[in-house]
């Protein structure tokens, strides 16, 4: 028996048809792609939020609640709360990272490496990768960029140095595809894949965009970093840009009582169970 498909059926098949075609007047200038996450990047200096994290690695599933504090360009702060008390607070301003576990009484202290920032962190990023991602927006490599267009969405191709490069996804509205012009269409950041010399080294992605203090920004942002068994997805719930921060709110002085203790990635690389227990919010939260 033939079916007829009603209208509405029709017009969805249209847009299912259509939704992978290039925009009729297509950005040909990466640079022009790349002009609102530029423009964002040197309108937000700072941002206060918080929500929650959900952190998947070798030694299994950690979540907790998080107050994150981020200051262009490399400076960060993030709070791991659990049952209404600070758990842990970790710390770095693009040179050192330093991270205060209240429960065990230790202050953790080295150079703000990828490394160490996986032993304190829970993800092997630079102190600059974390802000960024932190603060809703890909970390954008220096280097020669092209654009092309690859299933829905415009991606950046950006080669670095020393083997490293990326490629961004960005999505348009689907209003912007028929009539908006080159300089009138507004490239959004969905995905940015990171790659070094022996390969992807991260996937990131930022979903759920709303608006922050008249800035776009994403309320869910989820790094992977499958070579390393690591998954994070961090939720915001409240969202401030270039708020008014205390002077001393990445002071890395250690807390009165606090043992310090140095941390590399050679001879005081910190025993995984070590590094899991001082950064967990608590062993009630993992299932």
């Amino acid at each position: 028996m033939r079916r007829t498909l009603v209208p509405g059926a029709l017009a969805a098949l249209a847009a299912l048809s259509c939704s992978g075609r290039p925009p009729r007047y297509p950005i040909t200038d990466p640079a022009l792609a790349l002009r609102g996450v530029l423009e964002r990047q040197e309108r937000v200096h700072r941002v206060r939020a918080h929500g929650s994290a959900d952190h998947f690695g070798p030694q299994g599933r950690i979540r907790g609640e998080v107050y994150v504090f981020v200051q262009r360009p490399d400076r960060v702060r993030v709070d791991t709360r659990a049952f209404g008390t600070t758990a842990s607070t970790l710390l770095s301003d693009g040179t050192h990272l330093a991270m205060a576990d209240f429960r065990g009484g230790g202050f953790y202290v080295g150079p703000a490496r990828a490394c160490v920032a996986a032993q304190l962190l829970g993800i092997p990023l630079e102190s600059a990768e974390v802000v960024a991602v932190l603060g809703g927006g890909p970390p954008l490599l220096d280097g020669p960029r092209r654009i092309r267009w690859s299933d829905g969405r415009y991606v950046v191709d950006i080669t670095g140095a020393q083997g490293a490069s990326e490629s961004l996804s960005l999505e348009i509205p689907d209003a912007e595809r028929e009539t908006a012009q080159p300089d009138a269409q507004h490239p959004r950041p969905t995905r940015a894949e990171l790659r070094d010399a022996r390969g992807v080294r991260a996937v990131l992605s930022f979903d759920d965009w709303s608006d922050a203090d008249g800035v776009p920004f994403p309320r869910r942002v989820r790094v992977e970093m499958e070579r390393d068994g690591i998954d994070l997805l961090v939720r915001y719930r409240e969202v401030a840009i270039d708020p008014e921060l205390p002077d001393d709110v990445f002071d890395q002085a250690p807390p009165p009582g606090m043992t310090v203790v140095p941390v590399d990635c050679d001879t005081h690389a910190l025993p995984r169970d070590t590094a899991d227990a001082a950064t967990a919010p608590s062993d009630a939260s993992r299932p």
